[in-house]
């Protein structure tokens, strides 16, 4: 891969949130593309909402709603220092708001989710998703939606 351009995909919260929490079932693979976003294979582009979905996660953490991923202030304080280090190209999806409503509508989903859909569409770039329900609700429709837990690392050499 070496000297081709990265490429790029939407990755949503809850692959961000793989990078740092212990519990998600596919960790592993999401620490595979981190690694390879690190070595410059892959750009990871996100809305801009999502800063905010992560912070409304860490939140419920914080306050024990996710009982299975309970966290100190100060565990959820460093993961957003974390995230915020982490080369992710932010985009802003003004101008896709009636796309994210078509979509949201369309397929009975989230406006946050048709959010990331959005934006991967209008870049023309493959959607990454640890929301499994997600990812089966839509793949039949959209063949660039994936799971994250299926995801495949470019150099299989740690």
């Amino acid at each position: 891969m070496r000297g081709k351009s990265p490429i790029s995909v939407v990755i949503d919260a809850s692959v961000l949130l793989a990078f740092y929490l212990p519990a998600e079932p596919y960790k592993a693979q999401a620490l595979a593309l981190l690694r390879d976003a690190t070595a410059g294979l892959v750009k990871l582009a996100v809305p801009t909402l999502t800063r905010y979905e992560v912070l409304n996660v860490l939140s419920s953490a914080v306050r024990g709603v996710k009982g299975n991923q309970r966290l100190s202030a100060d565990d959820a304080l460093e993961i957003m220092a974390a995230m915020s280090k982490l080369a992710l190209e932010e985009r802003d999806i003004k101008g896709l708001e009636g796309r994210i409503l078509r979509l949201s509508q369309e397929h009975h989903r989230s406006a946050y989710d048709a959010a990331y859909l959005a934006l991967a569409e209008h870049l023309g770039v493959d959607f990454l998703t640890g929301d499994e329900r997600l990812c089966n609700a839509m793949k039949a429709r959209w063949r660039r939606v994936k799971f994250v837990g299926d995801y495949k690392p470019f150099n299989s050499v740690i």
